[in-house]
């Protein structure tokens, strides 16, 4: 959902998310355009078809990445019309001789690239696949005297439809090297684009259909067919990391590589740029020592933003130097997370497999049997699977795993989510190697989770705090507390679901767990959560604001009732803030999260609103100022939004965040008069808001100031106080 600048109603397709940010120009090799444009369109489209002057089969080399999803999320064939300048003669041979054109085609194919290099081996063997299993149509152009020229790709999906047009033809030196320029016609950007694409796509379907009078069009021989597929015949769909891996070393390439050797360009090394042992990140080096010293077995308790990631590929790295191959299974909760790691883990110099981006169990299975069969056969010093919660869990995966013959490290990122009965009941025990990562390994009420975390992964090894982060790689902030007072019908609502939990209380008392109860429990917690009058705080609050200070907010909304965050979207609408809601439902799309959090960190988004989305692992270092709306009973929970707002971020000159804590209280305790006490459950609710309130306004730089938190402190202490809230600072 956008802001100021609102979308148009129509839903977007892949296509169009994948290109929205693309130029419309690129002059290569200046312009990234491979990266840019070729890669996105190849993983959103449904549809490929191509017209090109020049084809070589060694450029399926540079666009691997995006050809293999293409592959993998298609049934669609790609379909290519091609030719080279032929003479009169020529011209007469093929349109007459079967075995000349055989010939002509074969030299178009394979003696372009040369037999004995490995770029050569592999890209011949997706050849091969492509058209034993007619995923690949070529279709042979020729024209008498004169050159077929055109240089055109075509893309869609749904009614989205884009066309990349220029000079550039499909050979690797075309796509890397030459200087060459190419247009992108996108037919959702206006009457011109449109036009573009329409007569491009008119003149590849005649051409197609043998319906153009000035070249004659031929079917690629079956004998060409049948020898490449003789030869070089594998039953198994090239995967996305083969290629990608054979993408990055088709960039200078020159000798035959030895199978039976490590790729020196696939194992793990710690980047020259980290500095981890001395400066501001010592604790990430001392962490590893730790980790190593404790048998590779154990907890990393650190504060959200001191760098958890790093300091795990940092223990990676160093265990695979000393064991020779290694398999890395990394676990996150969230598939914003997940990218993220694999974001990380090419720092590293190794290409990450996102497991969830395979597809089906099916695809994960042999996504998971290639990476073995790298490491068995030498080809790769370093596997990373990165893995949902979920996937972890499955006696499949495990099963999969658990088949592999290699030293194992499992890496779980937010570990204390993994102390639930799912994973705790069958864990993976194949693991040589244990690492947990967490700001909150100690599972709030849930004494039996937490000893069983321990029991798997090992003890907190090291631990990182945030008091001790701030200054160094943690930046400081100012904490401000605001009240808010319920209205009389929330009031009412409350008094009124309050003598129903009254009558269930002997329940409370004796630990007893009913549906009914806790359904009025969370009503009443929902009451305090999602209060009207914190609209119209944060109205106040946003007006008293100067409009450009505004650039790198965050406003934290409930995610227990969408209304919330409704209104405080419309709240921005209203006053013509810039602003993006980022939510599950966004964070569906990787190209759409991507799109997003770029606008944000570049200035163009002035405010990212959001729910429970943000809570864990995403790094989002620009946010300067927030505003909690909402916040959750749960300590791991807040812990990780304040780190979150904490993060350094030198290119935009960020010395502090700002934090405003939107505070409820139950009915009749704003005041520090006498009254009746409070139910156990509402006694826990002020406990906890005394709690975060003072965690926050303790290490806050204006705790002690005149209108700093402090006295919001004891105001609330007094509070709890008198109305027999135990436990209180």
């Amino acid at each position: 959902m956008s802001g100021a600048a609102a979308m148009s109603g129509m839903a977007a397709t892949r296509l169009r998310d994948a290109l929205e940010p693309a130029r419309p120009l690129y002059v290569q090799p200046a312009d990234p355009m491979a990266s840019e444009v070729l890669m996105p369109a190849l993983r959103a489209t449904r549809s490929l078809d191509m017209m090109m002057g020049y084809f070589a089969s060694a450029s399926f080399a540079e666009i691997a990445p995006g050809l293999a999803v293409f592959l993998r999320n298609e049934t669609a064939p790609l379909r290519l019309i091609v030719s080279p300048f032929l003479t009169a003669g020529d011209f007469d041979t093929l349109t007459q001789d079967q075995e000349a054109l055989a010939a002509f085609a074969q030299r178009i194919l394979v003696d372009e690239v040369p037999d004995e290099n490995l770029l050569v081996r592999h890209t011949l063997e997706c050849l091969a696949w492509l058209i034993s299993q007619e995923r690949l149509v070529l279709q042979i152009a020729v024209m008498r005297d004169a050159l077929f020229h055109p240089k055109v790709w075509l893309f869609q999906d749904g009614d989205d439809r884009a066309a990349l047009h220029g000079s550039t033809n499909l050979t690797g030196r075309a796509l890397t090297k030459n200087k060459e320029q190419l247009t992108l016609s996108r037919d959702w950007k206006g009457e011109e684009p449109r036009f573009h694409v329409d007569r491009l796509r008119q003149e590849f379907d005649e051409m197609w259909a043998g319906g153009d009078a000035d070249c004659l069009v031929l079917s690629l021989p079956d004998a060409v067919q049948r020898k490449i597929v003789k030869n070089y015949k594998t039953e198994t769909m090239p995967d996305e990391l083969e290629l990608s891996h054979l993408w990055r070393k088709a960039q200078g390439i020159e000798k035959p590589v030895d199978l039976d050797q490590p790729v020196k360009g696939n194992a793990l090394s710690i980047p020259s740029y980290l500095n981890y042992e001395t400066g501001d990140f010592a604790h990430q080096g001392a962490a590893v020592k730790a980790w190593e010293g404790a048998g590779r077995r154990g907890i990393l308790e650190m504060a959200t933003g001191a760098g958890k990631t790093i300091t795990s590929m940092i223990c990676a790295s160093r265990l695979q130097d000393e064991v020779g191959k290694l398999l890395v299974v990394v676990s996150a909760p969230y598939r914003p997370l997940i990218e993220q790691w694999c974001g990380e883990i090419r720092e590293f110099g190794v290409e990450p497999i996102n497991l969830p981006a395979a597809g089906g169990p099916l695809a994960r299975d042999r996504e998971i049997k290639q990476a073995g069969r790298r490491l068995r056969r030498g080809g790769s010093c370093a596997e990373i699977l990165v893995v949902s919660n979920d996937t972890l869990c499955t006696e499949e995966f495990i099963a999969a795993i658990s088949g592999l013959s290699v030293p194992k490290l499992f890496i779980a990122d937010e570990c204390h989510n993994l102390g639930a009965e799912s994973f705790t009941q069958n864990p993976p025990e194949c693991f040589d190697y244990r690492l947990g990562l967490s700001a909150t390994p100690v599972r709030q009420y849930d004494d039996e989770g937490t000893a069983a975390l321990i029991a798997y992964f090992g003890e907190i090894c090291y631990a990182f705090t945030l008091e001790q982060a701030i200054g160094k790689c943690l930046t400081e902030y100012d904490y401000h507390v605001h009240f808010v007072e319920l209205t009389d019908a929330e009031m009412a609502e409350w008094y009124d679901l309050t003598a129903k939990i009254s009558a269930q209380a002997w329940k409370i008392k004796r630990g007893e767990s009913d549906p009914y109860l806790d359904n009025l429990l969370r009503q009443r917690r929902l009451i305090l959560e999602t209060a009207d009058d914190k609209i119209d705080l944060l109205a106040r609050l946003l007006d008293a604001e100067v409009p450009r200070s505004l650039q790198y907010t965050l406003i934290y909304a409930t995610d227990k009732q969408p209304a919330q965050l409704g209104a405080v979207n419309a709240l921005l609408e209203k006053r013509g803030v810039l602003f993006h809601q980022l939510t599950q439902e966004e964070t569906q799309s990787r190209e759409k999260t991507a799109r997003i959090l770029a606008d944000f960190q570049e200035g163009t988004t002035q405010v990212l609103t959001a729910k429970r989305v943000l809570d864990e692992g995403v790094n989002i270092p620009q946010i300067k100022l927030a505003y909690i709306l909402a916040s959750t009973t749960v300590k791991r929970q807040w812990v990780q939004r304040r780190g979150r707002l904490l993060r350094t971020c030198k290119a935009i000159g960020k010395t502090h965040a700002v934090i405003h804590d939107f505070v409820v209280l139950p009915p009749g305790m704003a005041t520090t008069s006498d009254g009746e006490s409070l139910d156990q459950d509402a006694r826990k609710l002020v406990r906890s808001e005394l709690e975060r309130v003072w965690e926050f306004a303790r290490l806050s730089r204006n705790g002690p100031a005149t209108d700093g938190p402090y006295e919001a402190v004891e105001h609330l202490q007094a509070i709890a106080n008198v109305w027999g809230v135990e436990d209180g600072l």
